[in-house]
C-alpha cells in the first residue's frame, strides 16, 4: 500500500465517521437537545437530514463525483452551523455540528485528492 493509499484510507475512514456523527448529531438537536423556540417535527428532522441522505451511497462506495458533490451540499450545513454557533441561543450540540460538518468537508476534499491520485499512480504503473 502506498503513502497515497494510506492517506486516502484514513481520510475515507474520518470522512464516513463525520458523516455518520452529522447525521446522528442533526438528528439529536432535531428530537433531543432542541434549542429555545424550537420544537421537534418530523418535517424539520427530514428539511435537515434528507440532502445528506441523498449521498450515503457515494459516501460508502467512494464515488469521487458523489462525494465532491456532497462537499457543495456540506456548505449549506456549513452555513447553518456557523449561524446556530453564534446565536444567543446555543447549545453545546450546535458547536459539535459545526466541526463534524469542517471534518467532513475537509476530509472529503482530502480523500477526493489523495484517491484520485492514487488511482493515476496505478494506471501509470
Amino acid at each position: 500500500m502506498t503513502s497515497l493509499e494510506k492517506r486516502a484510507a484514513v481520510t475515507a475512514a474520518l470522512m464516513k465517521f463525520s458523516y455518520v456523527g452529522l447525521l446522528i448529531s442533526l438528528s439529536l438537536s432535531t428530537w433531543v437537545w432542541v434549542q429555545e423556540g424550537r420544537q421537534p417535527s418530523v418535517t424539520i428532522w427530514l428539511i435537515r437530514v434528507l440532502p445528506l441522505l441523498i449521498f450515503v451511497l457515494p459516501v460508502f462506495r467512494q464515488q469521487l463525483k458523489g462525494i465532491a458533490w456532497m462537499c457543495f451540499v456540506s456548505l449549506l450545513y456549513f452555513a447553518s452551523a456557523v449561524t446556530e454557533a453564534m446565536s444567543p441561543f446555543v447549545i453545546w450540540i450546535n458547536y459539535i455540528e459545526l466541526a463534524l460538518v469542517v471534518i467532513l468537508f475537509c476530509s472529503a476534499t482530502a480523500f477526493i485528492r489523495w484517491h484520485a491520485q492514487a488511482m493515476r499512480a496505478s494506471q501509470e504503473a
